[in-house]
C-alpha cells in the first residue's frame, strides 16, 4: 500500500461541548451530518461494549468517538474499501492511542469467520445519481445503484453472519434512496429493526439547480424529499437490528 503523508486537520463536531480532530487525505470520504446523527444514536443507546466493527469506517470517525466514549472494547475493528481511508484510519488511531485491526477491502470481505459484538455501516447510502451531483463524494466512488440500496442491502443480507448472539447493527438510512427498500431487507434478515433518531437536513446549495432531476428520481419513487418553507428537506433516520 503506497503510503501518502500530505494529511490535512479535519474537525469533527459531536455536540456544543466535544470537537475532536482527525486527519484526512485529499481523496477521502468527509464525514457529513449523518455520522453525528450515528454516533449520537449509538451513544444513547443502552448496551454493553463489546467487540466492535466500524464497517466503511472512512477517516475512522465513528469507531474512535466509541473508543474516546468508552462504548468499544480495544482493539477497534476498522475496514474501508480506500487505501487512503485505511492509512487515515491508522493515523488517527495513533493519535487517540487506540488499539486498532485496520484492513482494506470491501464491505464485510476482509472479516472472514470473525464475529462482533457491535458493528456499525457507515457505506454510502444514497443514489448514485444522487451522490454524482452532490458535494459529499468528490473524488470518492459511490457504486449505491440507481435508489441508493444496492451497498445498504447487501450489508444487511449478510451483516447477521457477523455478529455474535445478542450482537447489534447500527446503520443510517438517508432518505435519498428507497427506504422502504431498505427497510424491508433489514426487516428480513433481522427479528427486531428499531429507528432510533431522526434528523432533517436542507438540501445542500450546491444541488439546488439539479431540483428537476431530484424530483424525476422521486417521481420513480427512488428517493424521497419534500417542501417545507420554501426549503428542500431531507431526513436521516438510525436505526439498530438484532435477533
Amino acid at each position: 500500500m503506497k503510503k501518502n503523508s500530505n494529511f490535512l486537520n479535519y474537525e469533527f463536531v459531536v455536540d456544543n461541548e466535544n470537537k475532536l480532530n482527525f486527519k484526512r487525505l485529499e481523496n477521502t470520504f468527509i464525514p457529513t451530518g449523518t455520522s453525528a446523527v450515528l454516533f449520537n444514536a449509538i451513544k444513547h443507546y443502552k448496551f454493553k461494549p463489546g467487540k466492535t466493527l466500524d464497517l466503511g469506517a472512512g477517516i475512522g470517525v465513528i469507531g474512535l468517538l466509541l473508543f474516546k466514549f468508552n462504548l468499544a472494547q480495544t482493539p477497534l475493528y476498522a475496514s474501508d474499501l480506500s487505501a487512503d481511508s485505511v492509512q487515515c484510519i491508522i493515523k488517527n488511531a495513533q493519535n487517540y492511542n487506540c488499539p486498532i485491526v485496520c484492513k482494506l477491502g470491501s464491505m464485510f470481505e476482509p472479516w472472514e469467520n470473525e464475529k462482533f459484538d457491535l458493528i456499525i455501516n457507515d457505506i454510502s447510502g444514497v443514489s448514485q445519481e444522487v451522490a454524482e451531483i452532490s458535494p459529499w463524494f468528490n473524488n470518492v466512488p459511490c457504486e449505491s445503484g440507481s435508489d441508493g440500496t444496492k451497498l445498504t442491502n447487501e450489508i444487511l443480507f449478510n451483516a447477521p453472519k457477523f455478529l455474535n448472539d445478542d450482537g447489534l447493527f447500527f446503520f443510517p438510512i438517508i432518505s435519498l434512496s428507497n427506504t422502504e427498500k431498505i427497510l424491508s431487507e433489514a426487516n428480513k434478515n433481522f427479528k427486531h429493526v428499531k429507528e432510533l433518531e431522526r434528523k432533517e437536513w436542507p438540501l445542500p446549495k450546491e444541488m439546488q439547480k439539479y431540483i428537476s432531476k431530484l424530483e424525476k428520481l422521486r417521481e420513480r419513487k427512488l428517493i424521497e424529499f419534500k417542501n417545507k418553507f420554501g426549503i428542500t428537506i431531507f431526513n436521516t433516520s438510525v436505526y439498530v437490528a438484532f435477533n
